[in-house]
Formats: C-alpha cells, structure tokens, sequence
C-alpha cells in the first residue's frame, strides 16, 4: 500500500453510523501505531450524524452517494436486516481508483481485536480480492451448490482486501450489477453476486480476517474472546440479532461497549430489539431460554413462534 497507508473503506446509511464509529474505534486501539486512513460512504444520513462521525477520528473521510447512483440497483431484497447501502460496496473501487490501489472493505458489524498490518503482506497481485470463507465446516457449501459455483469457495463478503486496478479493469461493478438486475432471488444479494463474478479471482485467506461470530456456540461466545492468543483479527457479527441490541446482553455485548465507550456515541442507550424481531427470532430466544433453564420463558417465546408462524403469515 502507497506510504504503508491501511485503507479501510464502509459503506453505510444512517442507522449504522454508529456502529462504523464502534468499529473504526476497535480498529484504532488495537493498531496504535499503524498509518490508517478510512474512507466512509454514506446514504441518505443526516449531517449532524456525519460530523458526529468525523468526531470518532480525524483519519476519516466521508463521501455521500446521491439516490440516483443506487437506484441503478434494483434488486429485491429476501433478507429482512439488509437495505440498499450494501450495494454501495460495488461501487467504492471505482470511486478510489485515482488515490488507492488495495483497499480493505469491512461491512459494519466488524470489530477488530488484534493489529492488522499483515494484511499489507497479503499477495493479491494477481487477483481481485483475497476473500474468507463463509463456512469453515469441510462439506459441500450448500451456497456453492445454490450458485452453482466452479468450486466450494462460496465466501463472505463482509470483508474483502481488494486489489482496485484489477477490480476495474475486470469490470467487477458493472457484471455483478448485472447478475442482481437478471435475478431478484439472490438469497444473499450482492454478496451471491460477487461469488458468480469473482469465483475465478479470488484468493482463499485464513478465517482470522473474518471470523464469523455465527461459528460459535452459545457457550464459545462467552468463552472465546478471553483467549488472546488465538483471537482473530476481525470477528464479524453475521445475522440479524446484533450484539448491539440490549437484549443480546453477553460478552460480546460488553467488547462493543468498551469500544463504543470511545466514539461520540458513548453516552447512547442501546437500541431495542423488539420491533425488529422476526418469527425465527422468537423460536431462537426459546431455545436459548431453554438451555439456560428459564423454561415459562422460554414457553412464551416458543408459542409467540408458533402463533406467528402458522396464523400471522
């Protein structure tokens, strides 16, 4: 990267500024002495959230994206908790392409736990993105499959070091745009869509640059992050149910706090999940509730399931 500069790129609307701020932060501490700069692009926020977010660092710049550049996106979404900003992603390499060549893309459920300048020493040279799997288990992924993919590399798209000459020069905006415009089924958007148009240019890194939290167990997610020797440099909180809502109260609950505790957002309340939940939630809370032993609750949560799922749809 020019001058060992790390350039971190994340797209968001207004209701995950915070959480950008949470992550940039988790990103700072742990990498004190690294150069980093971080490039933030931003629908339809408010200017009092953006300078909100220019207060988190002042290695941040901020670009907004106009209605009309998103609205030549016109897929429909089938997963609830994922909105148009995604698709932002596709075009970030474009809009860096004068001043940046390799760019570290993180969606903003990311927290970052350990120094990164090794991603400097990651060799893309000759791909467009060096990518982690979505699935450490060694079965066939059911999203290859789905997809139809060449191989089982079916990645997350949460985090991507991109090689930004190759990403133009292969056209990666305009084919992946052009796969969500033919298909309005992609299960996973533009995540399904980057898997069809870079399954031939990618390469495969170790799952430390993106360790999904969906990969733990109830009890590993109390336990995991105590062993510092082993944690890895990113762990993305995958799905719905953030540790960032108040319900979700746990270790990792506490992590994003003490970081949060460090941007312009440190005296907010966290947010309720309620009004949010889907019928999957409510049969995810019982079966928490029953091994936990809290069975009338957990009762509650299973019939709430039950009456949603067979009368409410």
């Amino acid at each position: 990267m020019k001058n060992n500069i790390i350039h971190i790129a994340y797209c968001t609307d207004s209701n995950y500024l915070e959480h950008v701020s949470v992550s940039i932060q988790s990103i700072i501490l742990n990498n004190l002495n690294e150069k980093l700069q971080f490039h933030v692009f931003l629908y339809n926020a408010k200017k009092d959230d953006i300078e909100r977010l220019k207060e988190t660092s002042n290695s941040i710049v901020t670009y907004e994206i106009k209605q009309t550049d998103l609205d030549r996106y016109r897929h429909k979404f089938t997963t609830n908790h994922i909105n148009k900003s995604t698709f932002i992603r596709l075009m970030v390499p474009r809009l860096l392409s004068d001043n940046v060549e390799k760019l570290l893309y993180l969606d903003a459920d990311v927290l970052c736990f350990s120094n990164i300048s090794a991603i400097s020493d990651i060799y893309i040279d000759n791909f467009v993105c060096a990518v982690g799997l979505d699935s450490i288990k060694e079965e066939t992924n059911a999203n290859s499959s789905r997809l139809k993919l060449t191989s089982n590399d079916y990645f997350n798209a949460g985090v991507l070091y991109i090689n930004i000459p190759n990403w133009i020069k292969l056209n990666i905006e305009e084919k992946t745009n052009e796969i969500l415009f033919k298909n309005n089924s992609l299960k996973y958007a533009d995540q399904d869509a980057l898997n069809i148009t870079l399954q031939n240019h990618i390469k495969i890194i170790d799952s430390k640059w993106n360790y999904l939290f969906t990969w733990m167990t109830e009890q590993q997610k109390e336990e995991f992050f105590y062993n510092k020797e082993n944690l890895p440099c990113f762990v993305h909180f995958t799905g719905p149910r953030k540790m960032w809502y108040q319900e979700h109260k746990g270790l990792a609950q506490d992590l994003y706090n003490f970081y949060k505790h460090f941007t312009p957002w440190a005296n907010n309340s966290l947010k309720s999940y309620k009004n949010k939940m889907r019928t999957v939630d409510f049969r995810v809370y019982a079966t928490q509730c029953f091994k936990k032993g809290s069975i009338i609750k957990g009762f509650k949560f299973y019939s709430t399931y039950l009456v949603k799922k067979f009368f409410c749809n």
